[in-house]
């Protein structure tokens, strides 16, 4: 394929954008604990809204991890805007997890059938090569908006610090970055 034609890449992270990583958490907990009521998540901190405290990250990590990815739903319409626009870009999952957790993720992926191009899991998303960047953590946006990239945030309740540019799906991001190319 000549340069005309190649598909502009496109970064987009996986939990918070694509799945729904919180609501999962919230099911497997409310089943290991049906009387304990689960605060509205507005941060990043999920130690602050179960009553377990803490001990929030050892349930996650040691205990149900694997099932808390495997089982995640995606966020609605999330993996169907990602088919709409595959045929025009050539995305890029970027994903922070840490190690023992890929297997579970690039399960997931291919569960769900995700037409992307490529899986990096890494934590500096602004070291890999793309035109933007969709992610709902405001500290990756803002190292990636700093290398003179375009940086979309997934409008989450614990990402409202965001100043930068924001959007409510992938569908939108997609529409997005489609116009700035042409613009």
């Amino acid at each position: 394929m000549d340069s005309e034609n190649r598909k502009t890449r496109v970064l987009l992270d996986l939990d918070g954008v694509i799945r729904d990583f919180v609501k999962s958490v919230k099911k497997v907990y409310k089943r290991e604990y049906p009387d304990h009521a689960i605060k509205e998540v507005v941060s990043r901190e999920l130690h602050n809204y179960f009553p377990i405290g803490e001990r929030i990250n050892e349930f996650i990590k040691d205990k149900f991890g694997e099932e808390i990815l495997l089982n995640a739903p995606e966020y609605p319409g999330a993996i169907d805007g990602l088919r709409k626009w595959e045929d025009k870009f050539e995305i890029v999952i970027v994903t922070a997890q840490p190690d023992d957790w890929r297997y579970s993720t690039y399960s997931w992926i291919g569960n769900h059938y995700l037409p992307v191009n490529e899986v990096k899991i890494i934590y500096e998303k602004h070291t890999v090569d793309g035109f933007a960047l969709l992610d709902d953590f405001p500290d990756n946006l803002e190292l990636f908006a700093k290398t003179g990239r375009l940086a979309v945030c997934m409008d989450r309740p614990w990402n409202q610090d965001w100043k930068g540019e924001r959007v409510k799906t992938v569908d939108e991001f997609f529409e997005l970055v489609h116009k700035r190319i042409h613009s």
